[in-house]
Order: C-alpha cells, then sequence, then structure tokens
C-alpha cells in the first residue's frame, strides 16, 4: 500500500506520532528530536530523522588536571 497519497489520514498522523513516542532521538545523528514538528517520522521503518540537517553534536571540553 502506498502512504504517501494518504498524508491527510488521520490514523497514519497517529501512527507517525506513536513511533516518534517510543524513538524520540534521531536515528543518524543520536540526538533527541524536541517536537513531533521538527521530526521526519518514517514510517515503514519506525525510523525517526531531523527534518533537513541534524543539528552538530554538542561540544565537550576537556579538562586537563
Amino acid at each position: 500500500m502506498v502512504l504517501s497519497g494518504r498524508r491527510d489520514d488521520p490514523k497514519l498522523e497517529q501512527l507517525a506520532r506513536d513511533v516518534f513516542a517510543m524513538f524520540p532521538n534521531c536515528h543518524r545523528c543520536g540526538q533527541p528530536i524536541a517536537r513531533f514538528e521538527d521530526a521526519d517520522v518514517r514510517v515503514h521503518t519506525q525510523r525517526v530523522v531531523h527534518r533537513g540537517v541534524c543539528p552538530p553534536p554538542p561540544s565537550v571540553e576537556q579538562v586537563v588536571p
């Protein structure tokens, strides 16, 4: 079944929100995605990634004793 033609289907919307709730971290960079609207949910593969480019990883300053 092709899901691309069913963008306004409330059942698919709920499924995408459920997948996001289970997997709130980006599968590319591993960072959390704050809002559902900022996620690109791939329903077929149950994969969640940032829309567009992932943010840069947080910098960690090393403390040298």
